[in-house]
Order: structure tokens, then sequence, then C-alpha cells
């Protein structure tokens, strides 16, 4: 039932920060891909957008980006750019 309104497609995820506050767990992996029970907290964000019906989606990163990068190379939805 189509209610008027638009339902975004694409969504934006800030993961730049450095994590100072989640030393030493950071010292070796950005904030993003930190594990909390089981998942990394990147892999929440992507599966609630997904869960949504957002099917592509741009990450903001800076802090170890290419751990970010290699990490998404591995999901097959929503699509990263």
């Amino acid at each position: 039932m189509p209610t008027g309104r638009m339902t975004p497609r694409r969504a934006m995820v800030l993961a730049a920060g450095l994590g100072l506050r989640m030393r030493p767990v950071t010292d070796d992996r950005p904030k993003p891909l930190v594990e909390v029970a089981g998942r990394t907290m990147l892999d929440r964000v992507f599966d609630r957008l997904e869960a949504f019906g957002i099917d592509r989606a741009v990450v903001n990163s800076h802090y170890q980006a290419d751990q970010v990068e290699t990490h998404l190379a591995a999901r097959a939805t929503p699509v990263t750019e």
C-alpha cells in the first residue's frame, strides 16, 4: 500500500573515526571492525540497512581504510561504493 512517501534506497555509513577511546582494541583495527558478540559493528549496520531495503551504501572511512575496504568486499549486499 503506497503511502506517497519516497523510500530511501541508498545510505551513507560514517566509519572514519580513530577509535581513540577504545584503545588498545583499536590499535590494530578500525572501530567499525571491532566485534561485539561475534559480529563487527560495521556488519551490524549493514545488516540493518539491508533489512530496511537499502541496496547501495557509501562508506566514509579513514583510519586503516584498507581493512574496511577488504572487509566490505566480502559482503554481497548492500553494494558499497
